[in-house]
């Protein structure tokens, strides 16, 4: 079954690079597209960025690091 899954992903993946003459910028463009096409929809929530971490996440990242000497 998950072979089938994935030899079906990687069918569909090929086919929009074909689509899109297999260039990187097209077939960016066209997931790109396709995920406006989702946000308008209403449908699904999308997650925009990930939040800036704030001065306390900041300075625990900081405290957790180890310095090398």
């Amino acid at each position: 079954m998950t072979d089938e899954i994935v030899r079906e992903v990687r069918r569909v993946r090929h086919e929009i690079s074909r689509r899109c003459g297999h260039d990187p910028r097209k077939v960016v463009a066209y997931y790109r597209e396709f995920q406006d096409e989702l946000k308008r929809s209403g449908n699904y929530r999308f997650r925009d960025k990930s939040p800036e971490p704030g001065e306390e996440e900041v300075e625990q990242l900081e405290e957790q690091t180890p310095v090398r000497t």
